[in-house]
């Protein structure tokens, strides 16, 4: 394990993928010259070279293992004999949709994208050390890995997992060698480099809509380039996205040539996947709404000399009307992509430029369809050069230059469990306690930190400092609103969501006596892709926790972040047992529940006393200890008051103060920060923008 903070320069190999619902890809460059190559040899493509491969894996039935995976697992699926094997695709959208239990076999999708990854990953690495990057091993690498926009925090979280399972990091690596991006920013950065039609003007703003094979996501920027600095972008609207993507065509044509045949009897299997090979390499590519298509039928459907006018049948060639294909096939699904062009149009009026990306967004017909519609509101309908290769080459100029992003809208509504003064006729009885100060609170309020919609810069963070007795272990807690409006007052409330478990475990520190009090900061970061909390002991123990974990409905276990344990000024701690519990402790997770554990490795946290009893920390500015409320849960690595919270008494209902009063105390927190930790110190975040010093950990 890397001590301190996290060297860019020690991995001069970065590597984007591009993990697709239907198709995946990769990209690599060199630190030092910024070339970006294209991996697009992939086994058994027939010659055909295309820069992505099938995301799709093959196993045996009743097994575990993975058998073959991409080109080669669709060949041996469609062999005669192949009844024996299950074949797994669009396993990305199982991240996206809980309802989904299990997979077949006992799968479950962590796994399945961690074998998927396992294999596309060694490719790439044999691809690699062909060329230029045979001058470096694995351990040089480091990685980008794009995820949609509208994923949750527990998706990410989950696509993180799988990455380590797949071995692209180890879990001990520092989190920021292996960063995620969403694949509209990804797209954003690719056009602003590549596109020729590319020439807007600081403050003007584009939308992405990158539409792939599953999914389709839209974001709007606006560029930022102040005289004399470098062009960045930041995000204006809170993204979002749908499944919507060109593999719902393939099932609308699959319905559609059922019923033009249904008079004729069914169709076999094999003369289906004819049918739709030449609807995926042709016609879709093609399609454009006016021209009809031809169709030379298989000869194992035995069509070969039928002539049926009523369905425009000749001699084994059907006639597709455009209208047909239009109404049929292609509007159900374009009309969908409209709609999301429309939600991003209404939440950012003046816009100069669409972006069509993504394998569907080369499109014409969905070229098309966006011009007629939109033509008239915005300045530039443009699809750019190489759009299928957007998403994963800006993966790479991201994971080259991770500053260009400097500004992102929270997706979420984020805050803590605290207790606050208590409010007669407002707050419910049963939740009130007395302080030891004698007055009356409101136990399990949701102090809200980050707001929906709220714009937040990559390097902004909120930080509370807290004691705690040493060497107790403590809590942090994150939850979450999705809602519109002003969130509920509780915790306790069925729309708020425990998104995050993060357990701190108290290292060893020399010179402290147990009992002792220590300084514990926690500060937590929502401008990036995935949700940052550091944990600050005694100044100079830094714990880092990535990807908070979500709970879903009807789980009885905790969620937890990973832990990353470093020393602010660059000291490996010295070698022991982590406190308490295992940190290597990751239970399978199926697509309905998560739980894994902390995963600093074995000696992150120096030689420590015996574990204590896990205590809640004590606010600094007057917390409470745990015997005051009895037995319920620590909140927020502590109890703060809001009004010392907040420096004044705050009588609004609602528990947090207007936008403006919040980014007054943001602005002050910083200062102090600054100050606090000078200004060469590792944490927090200089004014270059967030990497070398924090990470952010992003699509076919």
């Amino acid at each position: 394990m890397d001590g301190g903070a996290f060297n860019f320069a020690d991995y001069p190999v970065i590597v984007g993928i591009d993990f697709g619902t239907t198709y995946s890809g990769c990209c690599y460059a060199f630190a030092q010259n910024e070339e970006v190559f294209d991996i697009v040899k992939w086994p058994k493509q027939n010659n055909n070279i295309y820069p992505k491969t099938p995301s799709l894996a093959l196993y045996r039935k009743g097994s575990t293992s993975i058998v073959d995976w991409g080109h080669a697992a669709r060949r041996i699926a469609m062999k005669p004999n192949s009844q024996d094997y299950l074949l797994m695709s669009k396993f990305k959208l199982f991240l996206m949709d809980d309802t989904q239990d299990t997979l077949p076999n006992g799968l479950n999708v962590i796994d399945v994208i961690a074998d998927y990854l396992r294999s596309f990953h060694d490719h790439v690495k044999s691809e690699l050390l062909k060329g230029f990057a045979g001058n470096y091993d694995q351990s040089k690498f480091r990685y980008c890995l794009t995820v949609p926009a509208m994923w949750s925090d527990r998706a990410k979280a989950a696509t993180r997992e799988a990455a380590i399972r797949a071995g692209l990091v180890l879990r001990s690596d520092h989190p920021e060698r292996l960063m995620l991006i969403s694949e509209p920013e990804a797209a954003a950065l690719y056009c602003e480099k590549k596109s020729e039609q590319f020439n807007l003007a600081h403050g003007q703003r584009f939308m992405i809509c990158d539409a792939g094979g599953g999914t389709v996501d839209l974001i709007v920027f606006e560029i930022d380039q102040k005289p004399g600095q470098k062009r960045t972008l930041k995000e204006v609207t809170n993204g979002h996205g749908g499944s919507c993507g060109s593999a719902f065509l393939d099932v609308n044509m699959r319905e559609y040539i059922k019923r033009k045949f249904s008079h004729l009897g069914s169709i076999n299997d094999t003369a289906m996947e004819h049918i739709m090979d030449t609807f995926v390499n042709i016609i879709k590519p093609e399609f454009d709404g006016y021209e009809d298509h031809f169709l030379d039928l298989p000869a194992s459907m035995g069509l070969g000399d039928l002539t049926d006018e009523s369905i425009g049948l000749e001699n084994g060639s059907i006639c597709l009307p455009a209208q047909e294909l239009c109404e049929q096939v292609f509007e159900p699904v374009i009309l969908q992509v409209l709609q999301l062009i429309e939600g991003q149009l209404n939440q950012s009026f003046n816009l100069e430029a669409i972006f069509l990306v993504g394998g569907f967004g080369q499109s014409n017909y969905l070229f098309r369809r966006v011009e007629e519609v939109f033509a008239n509101r915005v300045g530039m309908i443009g699809v750019p050069p190489r759009g299928e290769l957007a998403v994963v080459r800006g993966a790479v100029y991201f994971g080259l230059s991770p500053q260009q992003i400097t500004e992102r809208v929270s997706r979420r509504t984020y805050g803590v469990e605290t207790r606050m003064l208590f409010q007669q006729d407002i707050d419910p009885e049963e939740y009130s306690v007395i302080g030891v100060d004698g007055r009356k609170y409101c136990r399990q309020r949701f102090s809200v930190y980050v707001q929906k919609g709220q714009s937040v810069k990559v390097d902004e963070c909120v930080s509370k400092t807290f004691v705690i007795s040493y060497p107790s272990d403590t809590d942090s807690d994150l939850y979450a609103f999705d809602g519109e409006g002003p969130p509920p007052r509780l915790t306790s409330h069925p729309s708020i969501q425990k998104v995050g478990h993060f357990p701190i475990r108290m290292p060893a520190l020399e010179g402290v006596k147990p009992g002792e009090k220590v300084n514990m900061t926690i500060r937590m970061y929502f401008g990036l892709t995935e949700v940052k909390i550091e944990c600050i002991i005694n100044k100079d123990k830094v714990i880092v926790f990535t990807s908070a974990f979500e709970a879903s409905d009807g789980s009885s276990q905790d969620v937890v972040g990973g832990g990353y344990v470093q020393d602010a000024y660059g000291a490996v701690p010295p070698p022991g047992p982590p406190l308490g519990v295992d940190p290597y402790g990751t239970p399978s997770m199926n697509a309905s529940q998560a739980s894994f554990g902390a995963y600093p490795p074995s000696g992150a946290y120096g030689s420590a006393p015996p574990p204590q009893q896990q205590q809640p920390a004590y606010s600094q500015q007057g917390g409470y200890p745990p015997s005051t409320y009895g037995g319920y849960p620590p909140a927020a690595a502590g109890y703060p008051v809001e009004d010392n919270y907040y420096q004044q008494p705050y009588a609004d209902p609602q528990g947090y103060p207007p936008q403006q009063q919040q980014q007054q105390q943001q602005q002050q927190q910083q200062q102090q920060q600054q100050a606090y930790y000078g200004a060469g110190g590792g944490y927090p975040p200089t004014s270059q923008g967030y990497p070398p010093q924090g990470g952010y950990p992003g699509y076919q």
